[in-house]
């Protein structure tokens, strides 16, 4: 780590939530940003204590120190490269994620103070997600379903060079993201900016298309090298 030592004199720095008199005019994100400065003070606040009890609680294992320090010495690509090794939509966890890790980061334990994780993930720029275009293997795969899970399973297998096909029984892709967080959690901007990138990498979106009714089975198991639900 950059400063190991960085814990000792600076404080936790929580961006807070909009003023209410803000709030009360619309539906967008409550929370604020800090600016690039701030954040990178507060990514200096991991410590790499050593044992990172912040990767052991992470569902999907993100390593926090590794991407915390090239955040600290403001390398934000790499940053986001590290992060998206084990998360295929940082920016979406940033903002609905409970943050185990920060309730069991060395800091939180020892003084109440956690490093800002979530926040920090939040704060992916958008200038360093560019579509990736893999080198195609000839097969075709349909994910059914266009939520979370859909969504990622899709990524990965296009990033393999499947051709993949998202078939979505809504008008518009996204599932528990688009239709079960409430904006004021997760803006709707940043789900279309996830949906065109992956659009641009190369899978196609089937929306109002309910597998059963719109098209069967049958055809999709026809058209396809295989079909992930």
């Amino acid at each position: 780590m950059a400063n190991p030592r960085a814990f000792l004199t600076i404080h936790r720095q929580e961006a807070g939530y909009r003023p209410v008199e803000d709030r009360i005019d619309d539906f967008s994100e409550v929370e604020q940003t800090l600016n690039s400065s701030d954040r990178r003070r507060q990514a200096s606040r991991c410590m790499d204590c050593g044992v990172p009890f912040c990767h052991w609680a992470c569902p999907i294992g993100n390593k926090q120190p590794e991407w915390q320090d090239f955040l600290y010495k403001g390398q934000w690509k790499e940053a986001y490269q590290v992060l998206e090794q084990t998360c295929d939509f940082p920016e979406f966890t940033g903002r609905v994620c409970p943050a185990l890790c920060e309730k069991s980061c060395v800091l939180k334990l020892s003084c109440d103070e956690p490093v800002t994780i979530r926040e920090n993930e939040a704060a992916s720029r958008e200038g360093y997600i560019q579509p990736q275009h893999p080198r195609r293997n000839g097969k075709r795969v349909a994910v059914v379903g266009s939520g979370p899970a859909g969504l990622t399973a899709a990524n990965q297998l296009n990033r393999k060079g499947y051709e993949v096909t998202v078939f979505e029984k809504d008008e518009l892709p996204g599932g528990l993201l688009r239709f079960g967080i409430p904006n004021f959690k997760l803006g709707k901007n940043i789900i279309d900016r996830g949906i065109r990138l992956l659009e641009k990498e190369g899978i196609k979106f089937r929306v109002n298309t309910m597998v059963g009714k719109e098209v069967t089975a049958r055809d999709i198991v026809k058209d396809f090298d295989a079909v992930c639900i």
